[in-house]
């Protein structure tokens, strides 16, 4: 692989990197609830997949592909990059989903705590047999 090819290769396995990162972070935002630790966890989850699928991109410049010709070769190392992409997105969006349900259940679980503590607020008074107003403590 010359230098143009070289150069052409990383160029443009850089832009798709960025713009699946891109299309994670805004796509993220709208999947996960607007609270400051899911759009924390999103970063951070963005920030995991563009080093990993760009360390791959960095090992796949160096691997010589058994083919004929340099379109041949660029075009080859270029689909191996969109298949770890592909896999890179999909393992993304499966950490993205758990912290959606990680997040889903702290929400049900807090209504059910506020439920709970709105019940326990109103205390049941059974009335007097004998008269028509509720018991007393001596």
């Amino acid at each position: 692989m010359n230098t143009d090819s070289y150069i052409a290769f990383l160029t443009i396995s850089t832009l798709l990197v960025v713009a699946d990162a891109a299309i994670i972070t805004i796509s993220g935002r709208h999947y996960l609830a607007k609270r400051g630790t899911s759009i924390a966890a999103g970063w951070l989850t963005t920030t995991l997949f563009v080093l990993i699928v760009l360390g791959l991109v960095a090992l796949i410049s160096t691997f010589d592909v058994p083919v004929d010709g340099q379109l041949q070769q660029l075009v080859t190392k270029l689909g191996i990059v969109l298949l770890l992409l592909a896999l890179a997105h999909a393992i993304t969006m499966r950490v993205l989903a758990s912290y959606r349900g990680e997040e889903l259940q702290e929400q049900l679980a807090d209504q059910l705590a506020e439920e709970h503590v709105e019940r326990n607020h109103r205390p049941s008074v059974t009335q007097s047999i004998e008269r028509s107003e509720p018991y007393s403590t001596p």
